[in-house]
């Protein structure tokens, strides 16, 4: 019985102890939490934006709701490309600046800072679109609305994402890596020597010109920066600011930007490709009816003749872009071309034909031979054979009979 009071004794005493061992613990909200580090206090810019974000909305245009907003535009194109369906593709940089009063601040209260780098998606940005883009997509149109710019409004892809400068009076400073895509109306009619005229047309998608104007800063355009293609030459016409008012807002204007660039093709490769051949058919054509029907050479260059052409043709045919309802000119002059050497080929054969016949010509036939080489231009074209014709024109062949006119030429 003793045994068992002491045994009691002992577990009363170590129970005590480890109860006051847990009490004695630091509590577990204490091991955990640690208070922040005061930078505030040591950076003045974490001051500066936390005061200038702490209830900024970018979806809300800066300003009084009846106070305009001057946007500046400045475009600076790097490179571009020109598809035969008319499709211009202009790789730019985008000059911005605007101001925005809800992000002013006294600079001695910052250390003097006076400028800071800010991301395009945390402030508000104007909701400048391309009007005469190949493709218009409303889920673009959100996107600019909540801060999302985007060069290209038929490429989802092409939202930029760029630091903009932010200065303490209030102005911004953008400059983004744009792509512009717009339908430009071709005219090849004087391919390879063509030009084409193409407009880029920039304005807001949703604001009046009474909520947000646009201007042009200078000319508009640097070209200082541009990389000539290889088969275009780019040059710009002219940059203008339009303002237009429609019947169904008669109080509001509708400003826009409009370029327009003037695309000229280097031809030099493909002038000697086609035009200087097409000269050369020429020639042989030509060649083929000034010489003799009764010689193999003329049946052998009228039958290359006729194959030349039928290349360039079949070649012309997959090369040059269509253009609706004007074919260009070298179709037009390959397709006549084309006719004279079938022309002339048909004739060597129908000469020759006729040199093995023993008929007698017709009187019709032979006053018709007669007055088309007594004038210029049948003396132009058989000068060959002007002179035999001349020499036995009203003679007669042996025994009184009339010698057809064909066994001369």
């Amino acid at each position: 019985m003793r045994i068992i009071q002491v045994f009691g004794f002992f577990l009363i005493l170590w129970h005590g102890q480890f109860a006051s061992i847990i009490n004695d613990a630091p509590h577990s909200d204490t091991v955990v939490t640690r208070g922040c580090k005061d930078l505030e206090s040591t950076t003045p810019l974490l001051r500066l934006k936390k005061y200038l974000f702490c209830d900024y909305d970018f979806t809300v245009r800066p300003n009084h709701h009846k106070t305009v907003i001057n946007v500046t535009l400045k475009l600076m194109p790097k490179m571009m490309e020109f598809a035969g369906e008319g499709i211009l593709t202009l790789h730019s940089w985008m000059s911005l600046s605007w101001t925005d009063t809800y992000l002013t601040w006294t600079s001695s209260d910052y250390n003097g800072i006076t400028y800071i780098h800010v991301k395009s998606y945390d402030i508000w940005l104007p909701d400048l679109h391309i009007y005469n883009s190949i493709q218009l997509r409303n889920v673009n149109a959100i996107k600019y609305l909540f801060g999302s710019f985007s060069g290209d409004m038929s490429n989802d892809e092409s939202t930029f994402d760029t630091e903009c400068l932010l200065f303490n009076t209030g102005s911004v400073i953008c400059v983004p890596s744009v792509k512009y895509i717009s339908k430009c109306d071709p005219d090849y009619t004087y391919w390879p020597h063509d030009q084409h005229t193409c407009n880029i047309t920039l304005g807001s998608w949703s604001h009046t010109g009474e909520e947000i104007d646009v201007h042009l800063d200078g000319t508009g355009v640097n070209m200082n920066g541009y990389e000539n293609s290889t088969e275009w030459d780019l040059k710009l016409l002219n940059a203008e600011k339009i303002v237009k008012k429609y019947k169904c807002c008669p109080n509001d204007t509708f400003p826009k930007i409009d370029y327009t660039f003037l695309l000229t093709r280097h031809n030099d490769i493909n002038h000697r490709s086609y035009v200087t051949p097409a000269i050369s058919l020429i020639f042989l054509t030509l060649t083929v009816l000034w010489l003799d029907s009764r010689s193999v050479e003329r049946v052998a260059i009228a039958s290359v003749n006729f194959i030349c052409h039928l290349l360039c043709m079949f070649d012309l045919h997959w090369l040059v872009p269509y253009n609706g309802v004007n074919p260009p000119n070298i179709m037009l002059f390959y397709r006549d071309s084309l006719a004279l050497a079938t022309f002339a080929l048909i004739l060597t054969a129908l000469l020759r034909k006729l040199q093995n016949m023993s008929m007698e010509m017709p009187s019709w036939m032979f006053s018709t031979t007669t007055f088309i080489l007594s004038n210029r231009a049948g003396r132009f074209l058989v000068f060959s054979i002007y002179r035999a014709i001349l020499s036995r024109r009203g003679r007669t062949s042996r025994g009184g009979v009339r010698r057809p006119v064909w066994t001369l030429l």
